[in-house]
């Protein structure tokens, strides 16, 4: 199953901390023709939660 084995790609690249290619690995997991709709809601929310993640200004730090 390829979506599957793009799912552990995409959260082994996730703990390296290379998240950009992380989050193209779960876009093509998500994609994935053979994609079960639970791969593709994890998948999906990953790189939503990772996108958020690396967005975050704490902006009182910055105004000091």
């Amino acid at each position: 199953m390829e979506a599957v084995k793009l799912l552990e790609r995409a959260d082994e690249l996730r703990r390296e901390g290379r998240f950009g290619e992380a989050i193209n690995a779960y876009r093509a997991a998500a994609a994935s023709e053979d994609c079960p709709e639970d791969i593709k809601k994890i998948s999906l929310a990953s790189v939503e939660l990772m996108q958020e993640i690396n967005g975050f200004v704490n902006v009182d730090l910055m105004n000091p």
